[in-house]
């Protein structure tokens, strides 16, 4: 029997990239003869992410494409032909018989590839607004699998709401191993901040802005997920300081759950994954939404916030005293803590990745070898 070839397109930062690990995690389980192979972005974290894990993967010269009219999105536009081309290499050489694609431009040339050459496709949309490259080429996808019934009334029939997949890793993660492994002290509130691979300028200027007070008056030990971006200023600041040992700095952590087990409290950005990680451990959000790229992350935060499981905070006015604010006002108040954890287990989906993987089989074995044309 021919093993089922599922090609995982996405890349560019990890938010593309993990849900197709997670759902690769999920078809493995389910059909032990699957043969997953990623398509990542070359000059990214992709290549360093993947082979990390052992991952089979390709690189492809897909760009970020700005809106407007630019330079750089001129780039965009020759990047995501040299993509396409290159996609459809992989395709011809691997011969998958679906392709699984999160969106973001690389997953907007493998999907068009995937087109030119008929072999079927699965999108994932991870924000409650979907991204331009999903809204593009969606009408050419078997199933569209959205994180929310907002984002799936953007595409029709074709759309099954199922939450937003998540690697077994960060899902079975536990409070005991995160204390354990990131060095934390038992019993100390912890306060974990990230603004997601990239990092985020605007939270770590505030976390480090308030650490004195975090660390003293409010008592909380932090863990700060800085990204690459301010990681070599942060660490001078925190020597400035007098490198307090309740402070842990770390430009990147593979395995996020093992922060967000042992976390009380989380600042975090407002992409769609930093948010399922978070609800599925239960933790309450201080949100500070990205501001640009068509604001679509105050649209994932909202219905958070509207159900108790998230403040959300203006990117433009969030401080270090704003951050002492909110910090001191959540963590003293046991009930809102409580309230605002049940939420966030709320809105968690668990189920989701092996959802998506049930869907992505369904669309490849109902298409057989014909994707893979002769001699396969």
């Amino acid at each position: 029997m021919t093993a089922t070839r599922v090609l995982m397109a996405g890349g560019g930062t990890a938010g593309h990239l993990f849900p197709c690990v997670a759902v690769a995690e999920e078809l493995q389980a389910a059909q032990s003869d699957v043969e997953a192979r990623f398509v990542g972005a070359t000059g990214r974290i992709d290549a360093e992410l993947l082979a990390a894990r052992g991952l089979p993967h390709d690189l492809i010269d897909a760009k970020p494409m700005p809106y407007g009219l630019s330079a750089a999105a001129i780039s965009g536009v020759v990047g995501l032909v040299r993509g396409v081309l290159q996609s459809r290499r992989i395709i011809k050489r691997f011969r998958p018989d679906v392709v699984f694609s999160t969106g973001g431009y690389v997953g907007a040339a493998v999907a068009m590839a995937a087109r030119w050459v008929r072999v079927p496709l699965v999108l994932h949309a991870s924000d409650v607004l979907p991204d331009r490259s999903n809204r593009t080429v969606a009408r050419w996808a078997s199933a569209v699998t959205c994180v929310s019934p907002a984002a799936a009334e953007v595409f029709g029939e074709v759309a099954v709401v199922t939450g937003h997949p998540i690697r077994r890793e960060v899902a079975d993660a536990t409070a005991e191993q995160g204390i354990a492994e990131l060095g934390l002290e038992p019993g100390v509130p912890t306060l974990v901040v990230t603004g997601g691979s990239q990092g985020a300028r605007r939270l770590n200027t505030a976390v480090i802005g308030a650490l004195p007070e975090l660390l003293g008056e409010v008592g909380v030990q932090v863990v700060h997920l800085s990204g690459a971006l301010d990681h070599a200023d942060l660490r001078a600041q925190w020597q400035e300081l007098g490198a307090p040992a309740r402070y842990h700095l770390i430009e990147h952590l593979p395995n996020a759950g093992l922060a967000l087990a042992a976390a009380d409290l989380l600042v975090t950005r407002a992409g769609a994954a930093s948010l399922a990680e978070a609800c599925l451990h239960g933790v309450p959000m201080i949100v500070v939404p990205y501001p640009h790229a068509g604001g679509h992350q105050r649209l994932n935060a909202e219905p958070l916030e509207a159900e108790g499981a998230a403040a959300i905070a203006d990117d433009e006015q969030f401080t270090a005293q704003r951050l002492l604010a909110l910090a001191r006002e959540i963590l003293t108040d046991t009930l809102r803590l409580r309230s605002m954890s049940d939420a966030a287990f709320g809105a968690a989906r668990p189920g989701a990745a092996g959802d998506i993987a049930d869907i992505v089989l369904q669309v490849a074995n109902s298409t057989g070898l014909a994707a893979r044309g002769p001699g396969a």
